[in-house]
């Protein structure tokens, strides 16, 4: 019989005020917020096993909840080559994989609003379960990272009245019997400190159901179950040195369904910070996303009802680091939408974060 060993946990969490617009008259909704308190715990066992288990709490509105974001355990089969086992975070561009669930990893309040997680109206799929092979390559050019994770394919469940839908990654299942892959590859070059580049891709079948009856009406009008043939490509350059980080990501979606014609839609954002003196970083962003009037998997995620949307929103905002554990943040976001009342509107945020 084995021994039980002791493990460290750590965590993260975040106390947030903002401001936002509430109703047609412009009438503002204020007020505090506790966001995510992250839990989490690495242990290594012996020379190649390590295992991995992250639970979160948050409020999504209705009253606390529990979710598990990532359990996993690996195994190094050789040096720089690993395959893991579990729940993890989708090898998609890089924002999804370098910050995960603790809002002191990044620099700004916000993530690109695209790229929020399944269950905070996100519209990639930043979870995966499955498996995980991880190889890494030092040649004299640089480093190179390559990924491929082969999992579950995500489902899109209706509430049997119409209204938006999330994303569910299929940690108890696969609702269908095809396999969702994704893969990515960077390179950091050997003659560009801090520099990164990247694509990475996901091809998958995501099921639309509302429960599987087949008189009730998803979003978009998608009546009982529909399958969706997803192909999701992405590009990223990121580089970070010398107190300056500069981040940037491309996607475009080919979703299809039989027997209909569709548009690409498209994501990106590009973010700008540096560091002046040792603590204090003012950054802007810019973001947005153009999903098209007949994309299925928008319209059946409630993005969009028959006519096309673009959603912008340029962010300006400064960190202050307290100390290499705690920061507060402030920003400002302007947003550019089609769907809202007058199509546009300010947004404001406070955060102090904190890593324990």
């Amino acid at each position: 019989m084995g021994t039980a060993h002791a493990f460290t946990l750590n965590g993260f969490g975040d106390i947030t005020y903002s401001s936002t617009p509430k109703d047609a008259n412009g009438e503002s909704n204020n007020g505090f917020a506790l966001g995510q308190l992250d839990f989490y715990a690495a242990e290594q066992i012996g020379d190649r096993l390590d295992v991995l288990a992250e639970y979160v709490i948050e409020n999504p509105g209705d009253g606390f909840v529990v979710d598990l974001e990532r359990l996993q355990v690996g195994y190094a089969v050789a040096n720089n080559h690993k395959i893991r086992a579990g729940r993890f975070h989708n090898l998609l561009g890089y924002w999804n994989l370098a910050f995960h669930h603790g809002a002191q990893l990044t620099t700004s309040v916000s993530r690109p609003f695209f790229l929020e997680f399944e269950d905070e109206n996100g519209v990639i799929p930043t979870h995966m379960v499955g498996l995980w092979w991880q190889s890494r390559f030092e040649p004299a050019a640089g480093r190179v990272d390559v990924g491929v994770m082969v999992g579950n394919g995500a489902g899109l469940h209706g509430d049997g009245s119409g209204n938006p839908v999330e994303l569910d990654p299929g940690s108890g299942g696969d609702p269908d019997n095809e396999k969702a892959i994704s893969a990515n590859l960077t390179f950091r070059p050997a003659a560009v400190k801090g520099l990164e580049v990247g694509v990475s891709g996901q091809s998958g079948t995501i099921i639309v159901s509302q429960d599987g009856s087949a008189g009730s009406t998803l979003p978009g009008g998608i009546v009982g179950v529909a399958e969706i043939d997803q192909l999701l490509l992405g590009v990223h350059a990121v580089y970070q040195a010398g107190g300056l980080e500069l981040l940037t990501e491309f996607y475009q979606w080919q979703n299809d369904v039989t027997g209909s014609t569709h548009d690409d839609s498209i994501a990106y954002y590009a973010q700008v910070g540096y560091m002046v003196g040792e603590a204090t970083t003012p950054y802007v962003r810019y973001e947005t996303l153009d999903a098209k009037a007949n994309d299925p998997y928008f319209q059946a995620v409630g993005m969009t009802t028959g006519t096309g949307r673009t959603k912008t929103i340029t962010t300006v905002g400064v960190r202050h680091d307290l100390n290499y554990r705690s920061a507060v943040k402030a920003e400002v976001h302007l947003v550019d939408d089609e769907a809202t009342y007058d199509g546009s509107f300010e947004e404001t945020a406070v955060q102090w974060t904190f890593a324990f």
